[in-house]
C-alpha cells in the first residue's frame, strides 16, 4: 500500500516508519549523547567504505548522532535493511530529481555513476528537516554545519581537497571487493565465501520487494534501476580483463598518493593539516588492506610514504572509534 507520507515529505514520519522495521540491534544507538535525541541520525553499515568516511567525520568533530547499523547483505528469510521500501522512501527525498544509476563501472561516486536509492549511508538532519545522501556530500555537509569541531575542509585549500577526493571517489572500490583478480585473488577466504553469487541473491531480494510496491511508481522505478545496476555488476566482476584493469587502476591510485605525500612532506596529504582528504584516503587504504592489497605500498611495490601514512592514519583515535571498532579483526 502506498505510504501517504511519502509525497508530503514528512521526514519524521518516514524516519519512524523505517526505524520500526529495523531490528532492535540495528536501531537507535546514541553515539556521543546520553539521553537527548541528537540533531543527526545516520543509517550506515559497519563494513561499508562510504559509511566509514561519514563516521570518521562525525567522530573527528565529536558530533553526536543516532546510529542505525543496518544489515546490507542478503539474509535468508528477510529483506536486507537497505532494500526496505521504508528506507527507499526516506533516502529518495535526498535526491528528488535524481538521475538513477543503471550501469556499473565498479565505482560508487554519485557524480559519475548516478543515484543509487538502496545503499548506505543516509543522514537525517532533524534541525533542518533534510535528508542528505552520498558520502562525499554528507561529509562536506557535516563539516559546514558543525561550528565547534575542527574544520576538515578549510576554505583556503578546499579546491585541493576536492581534487584529492575526486581521485578516491572515482576509484573502483566496489569492483575490487566483489571481483576476483583472475591471476591472484588476495581477498580473505571468508569474504570470498560470503560474496560468491551475491549479485544473484541481491537481484532476487530486490525483485521480491518490487512485487509489494507495484502501486508506487516512484519506488518501482527506483527498484528497477537498482536491479539493472546489480545485473551489470554481476557481468562486470566476472570479466577477468576488467578486473585486471581495476587492479592496475589501484596501483596508479596509490602511486598518486605517494607523490602527493612526497610533495607535502607528510605526515598528512597537506603536510601538518589533517583534512577531509586524509579521512578519504585512510578509509581507501584500509579497504585495500582488508582485501590483502597492502603490497601496493609494502612487501611488493615499495611506497614508503604511503606505508607510514596508513599506520599514522589508522592510529588516529577518531579512526579507531569510527572504523576499527566496527572491524575488530582488522587491528593487527
Amino acid at each position: 500500500m502506498t505510504d501517504p507520507t511519502f509525497g508530503a515529505k514528512n521526514i519524521p514520519a518516514l524516519v519512524s516508519a523505517l526505524n520500526m522495521r529495523l531490528t532492535e540491534d540495528a536501531r537507535g544507538q546514541l553515539i556521543g549523547a546520553s539521553t537527548v535525541a541528537p540533531r543527526f541520525e545516520l543509517y550506515h553499515a559497519g563494513f561499508s567504505i562510504c559509511s566509514n568516511k561519514v563516521r570518521c567525520v562525525l567522530t573527528e568533530k565529536r558530533i553526536p548522532f543516532t546510529s542505525h547499523a543496518m544489515q546490507i547483505g542478503p539474509v535468508e528469510g528477510r529483506i536486507q535493511d537497505n532494500y526496505l521500501p521504508e528506507y527507499l522512501r526516506l533516502r529518495m527525498l535526498g535526491q528528488p530529481d535524481a538521475s538513477y544509476v543503471g550501469g556499473y563501472s565498479g565505482a560508487s561516486s554519485m557524480a559519475t555513476e548516478g543515484f543509487d536509492p538502496a545503499v548506505v549511508p543516509t543522514l537525517i538532519d532533524h534541525a533542518k528537516e533534510r535528508v542528505v545522501v552520498d558520502s562525499r556530500a554528507i561529509c562536506l555537509y557535516l563539516d559546514q554545519e558543525d561550528g565547534e569541531g575542527p574544520r576538515l575542509n578549510p576554505p583556503d585549500i578546499a579546491g585541493d581537497i576536492s581534487a584529492q577526493i575526486d581521485l578516491i571517489d572515482r576509484a573502483p572500490h566496489v569492483a575490487l571487493l566483489y571481483g576476483a583478480h583472475p591471476d591472484n585473488d588476495t581477498r580473505p577466504q571468508p569474504l570470498i565465501d560470503t560474496i560468491t553469487g551475491i549479485h544473484a541473491r541481491k537481484i532476487a531480494g530486490l525483485a521480491e520487494v518490487l512485487k509489494d510496491v507495484a502501486d508506487e511508481p516512484a519506488l518501482v522505478r527506483a527498484y528497477a534501476h537498482k536491479i539493472a545496476k546489480e545485473s551489470a555488476a554481476a557481468s562486470f566482476v566476472a570479466d577477468g580483463a576488467k578486473l585486471r584493469d581495476v587492479h592496475a587502476e589501484f596501483d596508479s591510485h596509490v602511486a598518486a598518493l605517494e607523490a602527493q605525500l612526497k610533495a607535502s612532506g607528510g605526515p598528512w596529504v597537506f603536510g601538518e593539516r589533517y583534512t577531509l582528504a586524509d579521512i578519504m584516503w585512510t578509509t581507501s587504504l584500509f579497504r585495500l588492506r582488508l582485501l590483502g592489497l597492502q603490497t601496493l605500498w609494502a612487501g611488493g611495490t615499495e611506497r614508503p610514504m604511503v606505508s607510514d601514512y596508513i599506520k599514522t592514519g589508522m592510529a588516529r583515535p577518531s579512526f579507531g572509534e569510527a572504523v576499527l571498532e566496527w572491524h575488530p579483526k582488522a587491528r593487527s
